[in-house]
């Protein structure tokens, strides 16, 4: 979680106030943005994956070692035990970042693309994520998924950034409007090139106290 967060902020291009830099970047594709953002998740949830997987192969090997020794049953149930356990670990964290990358049929839901964020980043066991949605089912946006994507998994990992937890609330008004806020600190924005890319589909990203607050325009 440190590494994804000291990647997002070290780019953060924003000004003190809030508003993106004056020397933004023309803004990439969206595939290249949201196959960026799919490889700072991928990176968040490698570590737990891969001890889950080191748990498994150990426990399994365990296991297997004092069935060919004819241990008793119950000196090797907990080693079989811990490695399912594992295993669903594993599994979870595997479903979870599938789940958020495949690709959205026709509009995207703000609302829902956060709740699977949150699963994403709770494999390690702790979500750090609270989530208020006041929203009504009415958060379906007219900008393009990769975009909306990309633009709410950014903000709330550079306000997660080194642990802390977040809160995040969703209304809808004129617009969809999400609001990331860190615990002690203000988080920095994300990148300039991706506040340029969000701009273009009408989604606003800008600082708030404590916080990152996105606007994104609804489906007429």
């Amino acid at each position: 979680m440190t590494e994804a967060g000291a990647a997002l902020s070290a780019a953060s291009g924003a000004s003190a106030g809030g508003a993106p830099a004056a020397s933004v970047q023309p803004a990439r594709g969206s595939a290249v943005l949201w196959g960026e953002t799919l490889q700072t998740l991928a990176n968040v949830v490698a570590h737990d994956l891969r001890n889950a997987l080191n748990s498994v192969a150990v426990n399994l090997e365990v296991v297997r070692g004092r069935s060919a020794r004819g241990a008793e049953a119950s000196a090797i149930a907990p080693f079989a035990a811990t490695a399912a356990a594992s295993f669903e670990t594993a599994a979870a964290a595997a479903e979870a970042l599938l789940s958020f990358a495949r690709p959205e049929p026709g509009r995207v839901d703000v609302a829902a693309v956060l709740l699977r964020l949150a699963r994403l980043l709770a494999v390690g066991g702790d979500s750090r994520i609270d989530i208020t949605d006041r929203s009504d089912g009415r958060a379906t946006t007219s900008a393009v998924a990769d975009i909306t994507r990309a633009a709410v998994a950014r903000s709330v990992l550079a306000a997660v950034g080194t642990g802390e937890r977040v809160a995040c609330e969703i209304a809808v008004d004129d617009g969809i409007f999400l609001r990331v806020t860190g615990a002690t600190r203000v988080p920095p924005l994300p990148d300039s090139e991706l506040i340029a890319a969000a701009l273009e589909q009408g989604i606003r990203i800008a600082s708030g106290e404590r916080s990152i607050e996105l606007r994104f325009p609804v489906v007429d």
